[in-house]
């Protein structure tokens, strides 16, 4: 028995490198991989990947990944500066690397990597591992090779086929079982079997005799994203794999089914009960107006403590503060404690206690990709909220997000297809967006600007809406001198280069409701410029680097895509020094659009210049086939932007 348990080691040791039926060796260099000078079609690119493979077997839990790139300038030699993510679910079986010189010798990497935080939540770290090939030089081959493994099964699987770098041929090569699985948030049924769906115009794959699946291109070109574009997980060409058993049959029989099941089941949690109706009228004691009802209501289920945006505890921990899964609304309530989706059902019954009609919805979340009817992952539509029918009209709310304000459904659950839950199954539906005038940033700077051309001052920060909701749920994870950091970087990141903001004071960290206050002292070194007996003083304060940087181009390939509508709104209050007056102001202008405009008012008196803008956005995506109106609307934002006040000395005039 010992000696079995011995051999069973030993094949479980040398198993993710002979899993696949699938050589995971060095690839030997070809005379086509020496000859390569240039990327097809883009004659200055910097490097070029000869070769990609990505091979996985999902039964032996491996998956292993090869990068061979050839460096084609000195900018290229950056591509030795590696960076390997690693999912915190994923286990991470070492790397193997090694730089071909032109002459053909060979400099192995003997070094040993070190990790890098990418991303740290209070409760998980997203890590990297980091290395560099050494001595690399223009017409060097680079390549490298790395394994993962994880213990528990997962359906997080995709092939995406384009790159950041020309990509000469690439391989990839996935071994998946008919399996039992118990019905989870990712499939429904229990016979299950490997299916994926395609998206972009490539060659599909095709399964082999063993019944991998497999697919080979090549010549494909680089992936080059693009400022304000759509989440690159619906830009770039890939293929989606999933589990599924016999609900494979269409989407809709998916969907209605998975509708069926979670109706069932929100309903089996939301119940009937006594205490609800007793806890629906305590909470909207002595209100007639129905629309103050529901917000009452709406209030009394998010003092629930949301469990959903708190860092994940360990079950040792969970068992010290006694926290036990909720079976029904009751618990909800009895305990004080709850889910996302927890949350969101108690608010339901809560509504339902007071006479209002109210449904779960099943959100999707186009933070990662929009929704998928033909990819059947039920994962996609993941989180509830709630429409209730007020005054006869349907409102959508989120209670279930921490800081989420009444009559705001979070902008990643919003433009996109959810699933309105019944006995029937359900109905798709757009879930609506917020309107811009919804989430507003308001900075109202007042600053005086010295005779040398600095600046200083103060900055007051107001952000209510989407804006303030995710500034919240990001400083939950965060402490306070994380929470100071990030808004200087932010503030510092709008100002004129070389700028200077520091926190003085922020409220609203903990409402819902209330707007985000942020209050800054600000310094800019060189703000105005001399020009003889002039002083010229740029008529707009904050910078727009980034809406410079997307629409310097005539032409563009992708949609323009805001995450959420919103306003910015700044008032600038800027005191001149002494002796000066103005010679020239920036006149006024209103530039619109269907979904957007732009405004902005300049006055000199008394020694202030006060100049006002305001920029609306009121809308998400804008088709390639809008683009050159709205670049046209934006290079006049730009310009606006760019004008100058122009101020003369008049102490110096009288001098001479």
């Amino acid at each position: 028995m010992k000696n079995r348990r011995c051999l069973l080691w030993m094949w479980l040791f040398f198993l993710p490198w002979t899993c696949f039926g699938q050589s995971q060796e060095w690839r030997e260099i070809t005379a086509q991989d020496r000859e390569i000078k240039e990327v097809p079609g883009d004659p200055g690119a910097s490097a070029i990947q000869l070769f990609f493979a990505d091979y996985r077997d999902d039964d032996a839990r491996y998956q292993f990944i090869y990068h061979r790139i050839k460096i084609l300038t000195e900018e290229g030699k950056k591509h030795a500066n590696i960076e390997i993510p690693i999912s915190p679910w994923y286990h991470f079986d070492g790397v193997k690397g090694r730089t071909i010189h032109p002459d053909g010798s060979i400099v192995e990497f003997t070094g040993k990597p070190f990790e890098k935080v990418l991303v740290k939540t209070r409760d998980l770290k997203f890590l990297a591992q980091t290395l560099t090939l050494p001595e690399v030089t223009v017409g060097s081959i680079i390549e490298y090779k790395y394994k993962y493994s994880w213990e528990r099964f997962t359906v997080d699987t995709s092939w995406s086929v384009q790159h950041d770098l020309f990509t000469v041929k690439e391989h990839f090569w996935l071994l998946g079982r008919s399996r039992q699985l118990q019905t989870n948030e990712y499939l429904i049924g229990t016979g299950s079997r490997l299916a994926y769906e395609v998206y972009g115009n490539f060659t599909p794959p095709h399964r082999t005799k063993n019944g991998a699946i497999e697919l080979e291109l090549e010549n494909q070109p680089a992936f080059k994203s693009e400022e304000y574009a759509p989440p690159v997980a619906d830009l770039k060409p890939i293929v989606r794999f999933f589990y599924g058993g016999n609900e494979l049959i269409s989407s809709e029989a998916f969907w209605q089914k998975f509708g069926r099941i979670k109706f069932d089941e929100s309903e089996r949690f939301i119940g009937n009960r006594d205490s609800i109706r007793t806890a629906a009228s305590a909470a909207i004691v002595g209100e007639t107006d129905s629309e103050k009802k529901l917000h009452l209501l709406y209030s009394r289920a998010q003092t629930t403590r949301n469990l959903s945006f708190e860092r994940r505890r360990t079950k040792q921990e969970d068992k010290k503060e006694e926290l036990k899964p909720n079976e029904n609304v009751g618990d909800v309530l009895d305990r004080g404690y709850g889910t996302h989706n927890d949350i969101a059902r108690l608010f339901v019954a809560l509504a339902r206690g007071a006479g209002f009609d109210a449904e779960i919805v099943r959100a999707p979340n186009r933070k990662e990709f929009f929704f998928k009817p033909n990819y059947l992952v039920a994962g996609q539509l993941a989180s509830e909220i709630v429409v209730v029918k007020l005054n006869g009209n349907d409102v959508f709310l989120d209670p279930g997000t921490a800081f989420c304000p009444f009559g705001l459904v979070r902008w990643i659950h919003t433009s996109d297809k959810g699933m309105r839950l019944d006995k029937s199954g359900g109905t798709f539906v757009v879930i609506p967006p917020a309107t811009s005038d919804k989430s507003v940033l308001r900075r109202i700077a007042q600053v005086e600007l010295g005779p040398d051309g600095s600046l200083k001052g103060t900055l007051d920060v107001e952000v209510k809406g989407n804006g303030a909701l995710e500034q919240r749920l990001w400083a939950l994870q965060e402490d306070e001198a994380g929470r100071r950091k990030g808004l200087e970087d932010e503030a510092k990141g709008w100002l004129p280069e070389g700028g200077i903001a520091t926190v003085d004071s922020v409220q609203g960290w903990e409402s819902t409701e209330e707007p985000l206050q942020i209050h800054y002292k600000i310094e800019v070194p060189s703000f105005a410029s001399q020009a003889g007996k002039r002083l010229l003083i740029p008529a707009a304060l904050f910078r727009t680097t980034k809406q410079k940087q997307a629409f310097q181009h005539k032409e563009r390939k992708y949609s323009v895509y805001f995450p959420f509508a919103h306003n910015e709104m700044d008032n600038v209050i800027l005191q001149v020094p002494d002796g000066y007056t103005a010679e020239s102001v920036p006149a006024a202008q209103d530039i619109k659009l269907p979904a957007t405009r732009f405004v902005t008012t300049r006055s000199f008196a008394n020694k202030q210049f006060v100049s006002k803008r305001a920029l609306v956005i009121n809308g998400i995506i804008f088709r390639v086939a809008e683009y050159s109106e709205l670049k046209s609307f934006f290079d006049k934002v730009q310009g606006a932007d760019e004008e100058q006040l122009v101020l003369q000395n008049t102490a110096v005039s009288a001098g001479k």
